[in-house]
């Protein structure tokens, strides 16, 4: 029998090893309802700020709605990675999904009717916020459940890189639709999330740990301790926070770059999201491949340092091409970063708190959205360009910072021989 080249070899090892978590059934499930759920949520992350600017010709307004979903992650993110450590899994996953459901059928409605306002977005992005800090945080504590340790950072990735393949698919529908009518984008975005409540009714009940006995406040107050005690964890959450609040803001203002600056239609703001996927798709692939580089320190320093100066870029390029070109370098980089990031905590963490090691995660995050609020400000008075350039510069003289002040964290050969 004739043997196939070894380019081919190559390629089919290659293959294998980058989707190797898809060979456990569970892991599949996991993230059939993961897809069709980010889907829905990615759409309506271009679909409500576009609304909320059309209504109100204010970057302002768009940042007082992503702050209103912002504040409403800051308060409930805790519980949210309590009730994943603390309640069977699959239950918190359901409600959550089910509350997203309501909320989106109940923007269709308006949408349909013409009667949506500003205050209505707010108000939605608030139950949006709460619902998103119950879900997320038990959908990556599900992973270390479904999967054997060594596959671990490969599910991350391959988690992460389902999101970014929706950052092409979801954006790029939803701008077309939003050309033909509104009101179908938001009746499209109900139909994904019915189909992933139906998904997630097929997982394993994913009961908890036994518990310490501690009240809610205790478990809350014990998770903080954890995370400040830990010299690693530390680190790793001062790189995101610095992230969050400079660089992460700037898709949710790409309105206004499509609008004011750029001057371009909304379907090539549509492009332009799917520029950001389509690059944090790529390095997924690739680190899904190469996963043991996520647990390597200095490769997540790098990939902090290339995603502020590819911000900066983006944010004071005058052509839309060389946005476009900008935006995919940025979500290479800011992939690369994040699952890092995540990958790192999870291999720290002690499996009794990974709920809420990932509500911190989920906690961080939303200081994007109250960021929002700051940066509309900011682009009211001095422009957008200089606004978000300045954010990305700023981050890099954090990562700068941090690379100097604890060369030990970024000399560190893997996560798992720093404790």
């Amino acid at each position: 029998m004739t043997q196939p080249p070894p380019s081919e070899i190559l390629i089919e090892r290659a293959r294998r090893r980058t989707f190797e978590s898809y060979g456990e059934p569970r892991f599949r499930l996991h993230q059939a309802s993961w897809v069709t759920s980010s889907l829905a949520m990615q759409m309506a992350q271009l679909a409500r700020p576009w609304l909320a600017f059309e209504l109100s010709d204010s970057a302002l307004m768009l940042g007082v709605v992503a702050a209103s979903q912002g504040m409403a992650q800051v308060i409930a993110a805790p519980f949210g990675g309590l009730a994943a450590d603390r309640l069977p899994k699959r239950t918190v996953l359901l409600v959550s999904q089910i509350a997203l459901l309501a909320m989106v059928s109940l923007m269709a409605a308006l949408v349909a009717f013409d009667a949506a306002e500003v205050w209505h977005l707010a108000l939605l992005a608030m139950v949006h916020g709460v619902a998103v800090t119950f879900n997320n945080p038990v959908r990556q504590a599900f992973i270390p459940l479904l999967l054997p340790r060594r596959l671990l950072a490969n599910g991350m990735a391959l988690h992460n890189g389902a999101r970014s393949l929706n950052q092409i698919v979801g954006p790029a529908i939803v701008g077309v639709l939003l050309e033909i009518e509104l009101s179908i984008a938001f009746f499209v975005i109900v139909g994904l999330h019915m189909t992933s409540v139906v998904f997630s009714t097929r997982l394993p009940r994913g009961l908890p740990e036994p518990g310490a006995g501690r009240s809610v406040a205790g478990e809350l107050m014990y998770g903080l301790r954890y995370v400040a005690g830990h010299k690693v964890l530390r680190i790793i959450v001062l790189l995101s926070v610095c992230a969050t609040i400079l660089v992460h803001p700037y898709p949710s203002l790409m309105p206004v770059f499509q609008k004011n600056v750029l001057t371009v239609g909304e379907s090539s703001l549509g492009l332009m999201f799917a520029s950001v996927g389509l690059g944090a798709l790529v390095a997924s692939f690739v680190i899904a491949t190469f996963a043991t580089w996520l647990t390597r320190s200095g490769l997540q320093l790098f990939a902090g340092f290339a995603f502020g100066s590819m911000v900066v870029a983006f944010a004071l390029s005058p052509f839309y091409l060389l946005s476009l070109l900008t935006l995919f370098l940025a979500g290479a980089a800011a992939q690369v970063f994040s699952v890092a990031n995540s990958t790192q905590m999870m291999y720290h963490a002690d499996p009794a708190l990974y709920g809420r090691v990932s509500g911190l995660n989920i906690w961080i995050r939303a200081l994007m959205s109250i960021a929002l609020l700051g940066y509309g400000a900011l682009i009211d008075v001095f422009g957008a360009p200089a606004t978000v350039a300045t954010g990305g510069v700023v981050f890099i003289g954090c990562v700068v910072g941090i690379t100097l002040a604890f060369p030990r964290f970024w000399r560190g050969t893997s996560a798992s021989e720093t404790h």
